[in-house]
C-alpha cells in the first residue's frame, strides 16, 4: 500500500517589498488529522479560557496566525509544535545581496518563485518519489478568483511536473511520481497555520528586529529545531542541518 504524504507549502517576507529575505517553507506529514485535533484542542482552550478573554475577539477574526497573535497565544501555539509529528523545511533568499540582485535582474518575480519551489520541494520528492503526495499551497492571489486559483494550479503542478521529468531523466527515479496540488486559503487549510508559525521563526532568527534577534525569538527556535529537517541559505550557499549541527543563530543573522 502506498504511502500517503502531506505537504502544506507557504512564505514569509516578500519578493518584491520591505523584508529583508523572502523564506519558502513547508511542513511534510503523514498524519494531518492528528495534527488539526491538536488544534482544534488549544482553540477550544482559548476559546474558553478566561486567562484569554481579552485576546479572544483578535483571535476570532485571525486564528492561528504568527503575525497577529498574542504573545501569550503565540507561546502555547509554539509550545504544541514542539509536540506535533512533522518534519520542516525552508528555503532562505537574503535580498540584500548581489546574489538576489543578480536574479531580481534577470528573472520575474514568478520565475524566482518557481526556481525557489523546485530547490525547496526537489530533494523531498526525491525520497517520496514511490509516495503518494498531496500539495497544499496557501492561496496569496491579491485579487482571488476561481479562475486565478485554477491558473495558479496548473502553474505548481508544470513546476513539480518539471521536477519529476528531471528525475527520471537523471534516473534518480523509476516512476513518474504521484501528487496532486491545491491552492487553498488559511480558512480552507488550517494546518498552513503550522508552517506560517515555524516560517516566522526561522525568517526571525535571520532578520531579527531593530538590528538584533529577540531572545524570545531564539528560545522558540531552539524548542522547534528539533522538528526541521534542513534550511537552505540559497545567497550564501549553505545548508543548515540541525541533526548534524545546530544553527549559530548570531552567525547567521543577516540583520
Amino acid at each position: 500500500m502506498a504511502v500517503v504524504n502531506y505537504c502544506f507549502i507557504d512564505e514569509a517576507g516578500d519578493l518584491g517589498g520591505q523584508s529583508r529575505a523572502f523564506l519558502l517553507g513547508c511542513i511534510i506529514t503523514d498524519t494531518p488529522d492528528d495534527l488539526l485535533k491538536d488544534m482544534e484542542c488549544l482553540e477550544k482552550e482559548v476559546r474558553s479560557s478566561a486567562y484569554y478573554r481579552r485576546h479572544k475577539e483578535g483571535f476570532l477574526k485571525s486564528g492561528f496566525h504568527a503575525c497577529k497573535n498574542h504573545p501569550d497565544i503565540y507561546s502555547r501555539f509554539v509550545a504544541l509544535l514542539t509536540t506535533m509529528n512533522f518534519r520542516a523545511y525552508a528555503v532562505l533568499l537574503n535580498k540584500h545581496t548581489e546574489y538576489f540582485q543578480g536574479v531580481a535582474n534577470s528573472q520575474s518575480k514568478e520565475q524566482i518563485y518557481d526556481y525557489l519551489i523546485k530547490d525547496l520541494l526537489k530533494d523531498r520528492l526525491l525520497g517520496q518519489a514511490e509516495d503518494v503526495n498531496h500539495l497544499f499551497f496557501e492561496q496569496n492571489l491579491s485579487r482571488p478568483s476561481q479562475r486565478g486559483i485554477e491558473l495558479r494550479e496548473r502553474r505548481l503542478s508544470s513546476v513539480l511536473e518539471s521536477i519529476s521529468n528531471e528525475l527520471l531523466e537523471r534516473k534518480l527515479t523509476r516512476t513518474r511520481m504521484s501528487f496532486q496540488v491545491s491552492v487553498l486559503s488559511k480558512k480552507e487549510q488550517k494546518l498552513f497555520s503550522v508552517v506560517d508559525y515555524v516560517n516566522h521563526i526561522i525568517l526571525k532568527v535571520h532578520e531579527g528586529r531593530n538590528g538584533n534577534v529577540e531572545e524570545f525569538m531564539k528560545h522558540n527556535y531552539r524548542l522547534i529545531e528539533p522538528k526541521i529537517g534542513s534550511i537552505h541559505d540559497i545567497a550564501r550557499g549553505t545548508f543548515i542541518v540541525p541533526r548534524k549541527k545546530r544553527l549559530e543563530i548570531e552567525s547567521s543573522f543577516i540583520g
